[in-house]
């Protein structure tokens, strides 16, 4: 599994976490992070699954939610 978290710099600790949130329930995930300083569409804060949206606002979504959402993709 491939998870790429796209978020502005002023979100780096909660890119963070969610990655260690993502390893926790699936150790085997390849966990990207990537940092911007700028918005991604008019968005700051976006997690991807294989490449499609999983998440996309202005600020850090909780890490149960975005578990949650991968978990349904699935």
């Amino acid at each position: 599994m491939v998870v790429n978290i796209l978020y502005h710099t002023d979100y780096s600790s909660q890119a963070s976490s969610l990655k260690i949130a993502i390893k926790e329930n699936w150790s085997d995930a390849s966990v990207n992070l990537i940092g911007l300083r700028d918005n991604i569409g008019g968005a700051k804060y976006q997690v991807q699954l294989f490449g499609d949206i999983v998440s996309r606002s202005n600020s850090p979504v909780d890490n149960t939610t975005i578990i949650n959402l991968i978990e349904e993709r699935l």
